[in-house]
């Protein structure tokens, strides 16, 4: 039986065939007849995440029974399955992490949640609500996971996101409730803080804490906004509990005092003396308009907390110029330049994480010069997996002329290629400079 699916099996070639076929799809020509496509379209893109969880569990199998290349001296050697899982990652165009989930959500599925696959495969729930089962079952054994596959088979077709989610908690409570106990506490013991910039020049901050430390939170926010009202404060309630959130943690009004700490902001020339629209970049966080940007720059200024340094650009792609260190470390000026070269983020393909360590694209100990050009900033994942056994990656064009390029191979010759973004800054957007100007005064770097 194995054999014959292996003869009747889709090649790579007849998928990409069939994804231009459905590329080139024509709407039909009555409106009942473009929700039938829809439905059916629908059902396409379900059978299709079931077939991406069998394909990616077998290939996680075959990969790791194979016997990894020998790792050189002096080499660690990450853990298989973050390996696989960024291979996976690059296969499906996401960060390592969610490729490494994607191994582990796919075979949990598969192997415990088989009924669950099976109404994937027939369309009748979304990949998103499957991952969401495949991750709300994590802390059940596989016998209480069939236990809970069975009972909600029949009911999945008519399960929303909220009723799925609440229909397997309802079971894990009852199946599971020592299992559901040590969950709630594992929970607690894991409390953290994240953050996430916004697309609006703003970013959210999430707390996970527990539920009563939660409500005294909330009520000492609640308490500054009633008492800001009271008083004749004109900003809003949000605006208040905001403020008051920042003001408790950095010590500072965020209505009126600059921020004391280190904030790289590069912008160039131009957009900074208000004469283009090119908007600055906060390292590691993303884009701000040019005029937010002139005005951060002048409120720091005021208050006598702005530092200006000149970094200079190829005018042609924005490229920084190159630096170079005797040492193997990359310190000092070097590392600020590869970090703000790199915007602060993970160079690897799809991953988004914050740089944690500044790597030789040739490893130091196989004569890799400490230089710009060999240098590349990426996330303590992405660094570990790049030292699998039988992955390599080189500079491309190496110098100081152009943007800079890695390209890669992995263990199972998936191809890799990063580079690095642009700076701000340049003609687009603002007044036409010569070669020479836009050369000597390319950007600034603001240290507030």
């Amino acid at each position: 039986m194995e054999q014959q699916q292996e003869e009747t099996a889709w090649q790579a070639g007849d998928l990409h065939a069939l994804a231009d076929l459905l590329a080139s799809l024509a709407p039909a020509g009555l409106p009942s007849e473009h929700l039938d496509q829809l439905e059916a379209l629908e059902r396409i893109k379900s059978a299709c995440a079931a077939a991406q969880v069998v394909v990616t569990s077998r290939f996680a199998d075959a990969a790791e029974a194979e016997d990894a290349p020998a790792a050189r001296s002096g080499r660690r050697t990450p853990p298989r399955a973050m390996s696989v899982g960024a291979e996976v990652a690059l296969a499906i165009l996401a960060s390592p992490h969610a490729g490494e989930q994607r191994v582990l959500l796919s075979r949990r599925l598969r192997d415990d949640l088989p009924l669950t696959l099976a109404a994937l495969a027939r369309g009748e729930l979304t990949e998103a609500r499957a991952f969401t089962l495949a991750r709300e079952v994590a802390h059940l054994t596989p016998e209480q996971r069939h236990r809970v596959d069975a009972d909600l088979a029949p009911r999945l077709p008519g399960l929303g996101d909220l009723t799925l989610r609440r229909a397997v908690r309802r079971l894990c409570l009852t199946l599971a409730a020592d299992a559901e106990t040590r969950r709630y506490r594992r929970a607690r013991a894991d409390r953290h803080v994240t953050s996430r910039a916004l697309d609006d020049g703003t970013g959210r901050l999430t707390a996970i804490l527990p539920l009563e430390v939660l409500a005294a939170v909330r009520t000492a926010l609640d308490t500054a906004a009633a008492t800001a009202r009271a008083d004749g404060d004109t900003r809003t309630g949000g605006q208040v509990r905001a403020d008051t959130l920042a003001a408790r943690i950095t010590g500072l009004d965020p209505a009126t005092d600059p921020p004391t700490m280190k904030v790289n902001l590069v912008i160039g020339v131009e957009s900074l003396f208000g004469d283009g629209t090119e908007p600055g970049l906060i390292n590691g966080v993303g884009f701000l308009p040019a005029a937010l940007c002139t005005d951060l720059v002048r409120r720091a200024s005021a208050a006598a907390k702005a530092t200006l340094r000149r970094l200079f650009a190829t005018p042609e792609d924005r490229a920084l110029v190159a630096m170079e260190s005797t040492s193997r470390r990359f310190d000092g000026l070097l590392a600020e330049l590869l970090t703000l070269r790199d915007a602060g983020t993970c160079r690897t393909p799809g991953c988004n994480a914050t740089i944690r360590h500044l790597d030789h694209v040739r490893r130091a100990a196989d004569g890799g010069p400490t230089t710009a050009a060999n240098g590349q900033g990426l996330c303590e994942r992405c660094n570990h997996v790049k030292e699998t056994p039988g992955w390599t990656t080189w500079v491309a064009d190496p110098g100081d002329t152009t943007r800079h390029e890695v390209h890669g191979v992995t263990e199972h010759l998936r191809i890799t290629r990063s580079t690095s973004p642009p700076l701000p800054g340049g003609p687009t957007g603002g007044w036409h400079y010569s070669p020479a100007e836009l050369h000597l005064a390319s950007n600034y770097t603001l240290a507030t």
